[in-house]
């Protein structure tokens, strides 16, 4: 027993205290001094054998108590919280109101829960209907972007550069008459039109032949990410080497058999077609569920703590930077580029977070509010779909995966089944 209890509760922030015995302040004691056992000397004992009592005896038992605590209080705050029911979102504010060999330790900890939420209408709500219509135009513009990825580089001799070229130019770049770093290439392929360069740039190549020198006059963006060159006009003088237009491929059949499983036009067509309508579907419902969601969570009473919000942003930018990093750049490169830093960046993340954060919160009070139950067959089943996603064998997955990682599954899965509540009581009216 460790006789936990919680001595104070306003809103989202409680105090609790819980209390651990003699033997499990023992066993963090005895952790802190085989760590440090092998740096202490004291004369007459070689290094490494000086017993503990030796130690404590010199030093005060204090001395291991910072480590011992920290051996010891993680897995016994987390059966605490447990044993008290909470639902903490924050990390303890740890206080000591006692401890000592043989009797033990008692622990003060401040943290912040979930809020309650007191639910508002959330049934039968109206929402217009998203349209998810696929056009006849749809599908050709579908094509026409796989009919450009197919397309012939083909050499342009007889004619200037037009938009939707590539021009093979050399181009260097000075402000001031001063040439500024990065703003020379030789043999750069830039397709017209790319909007790859500063604004302006592609266009004044427009109507030069091949062999061309000429200067491109342009002014460097407010927001550039050089600071140096930031709002700066720069003159590029440029050399065109050669024009390589894209050919097309014709529209029928041969073109369908080359880019797809089909050997007809009209087959490949149809299953465009099928493939639009099932992603504007998908998505035409999570513009309505998101309309729902607002609505709902409109509906809704709650005081959430502001550490959910920050919790929240601090997920979604280590998740932005795994992303980044896997691109093979780092933060400050990404930082410098784009003229930003990660107090901006968290600023831009913070609507979202809220928007995210008080619909989990109302989903989840939702599912408790329907008595939404998940079986564990439902659970399982969705492990093994999950494990399939990644080329995993749903029997290996099943017995690969966390209680913990199960329980947070399940849990999604109580917050699916509480939106499908409102979706399928919702009104749909036409646009």
């Amino acid at each position: 027993m460790m006789n936990a209890v919680v001595i104070s509760k306003e809103k989202t922030a409680v105090k609790i205290s819980f209390e651990v015995s003699a033997e499990v302040l023992e066993t963090g004691l005895a952790f802190a001094y085989n760590k440090h056992k092998n740096e202490i000397a004291l004369p007459g004992f070689r290094k490494g054998k000086v017993p503990r009592k030796i130690v404590e005896k010199q030093f005060g038992e204090g001395f291991f108590y910072e480590d011992a605590i920290n051996h010891i209080f993680p897995e016994n705050y987390m059966a605490a919280i447990k044993e008290l029911g909470l639902d903490v979102v924050s990390a303890p504010v740890l206080d000591i109101e006692y401890i000592e060999g043989g009797k033990g330790a008692k622990f003060i900890c401040d943290v912040t829960v979930k809020p309650e939420v007191e639910l508002g209408q959330y049934k039968g709500l109206t929402v217009e209907k998203v349209s998810a219509e696929v056009t006849d135009t749809d599908v050709m513009l579908e094509l026409e972007k796989v009919q450009r990825q197919n397309a012939r580089k083909v050499e342009v001799t007889d004619r200037a550069a037009q938009m939707g070229d590539i021009a093979n130019i050399n181009y260097l770049g000075s402000v001031d008459g001063v040439p500024f770093d990065g703003g020379k290439a030789e043999g750069h392929d830039l397709e017209l039109g790319s909007h790859s360069f500063i604004e302006g740039f592609e266009e004044a190549i427009v109507g030069h032949n091949i062999g061309e020198e000429f200067d491109i006059n342009v002014t460097f963006p407010e927001a550039y990410h050089a600071p140096e060159l930031a709002g700066k006009a720069a003159v590029f003088a440029i050399k065109l080497n050669s024009i390589t237009a894209k050919e097309l491929p014709e529209l029928n059949d041969a073109f369908a058999e080359d880019v797809s499983e089909f050997s007809t036009l009209d087959e490949y067509k149809a299953d465009i077609l099928a493939k639009l309508a099932a992603d504007k579907t998908e998505k035409a419902r999570q513009l309505q569920g998101d309309k729902l969601l607002d609505v709902a969570v409109a509906n809704c009473k709650m005081e959430v703590p502001q550490v959910m919000y920050d919790n929240k942003i601090d997920g979604m930018l280590n998740e932005f930077k795994e992303n980044i990093m896997r691109q093979g750049l780092s933060m400050e490169v990404y930082y410098q580029y784009m003229n930003t830093n990660e107090e901006m960046m968290r600023e831009t993340f913070k609507d979202t977070s809220i928007k995210s954060v008080d619909a989990r919160l109302m989903l989840e009070a939702i599912a408790k509010a329907e008595n939404l139950v998940i079986s564990d067959e439902e659970l399982d089943a969705e492990v093994v779909k999950y494990g399939e996603s990644y080329g995993i064998d749903g029997q290996t997955m099943l017995e690969m995966i966390q209680p913990e990682d199960k329980d947070a599954l399940r849990q999604d899965l109580l917050v699916r089944a509480a939106m499908k509540v409102i979706e399928d009581t919702a009104v749909y009216t036409e646009a």
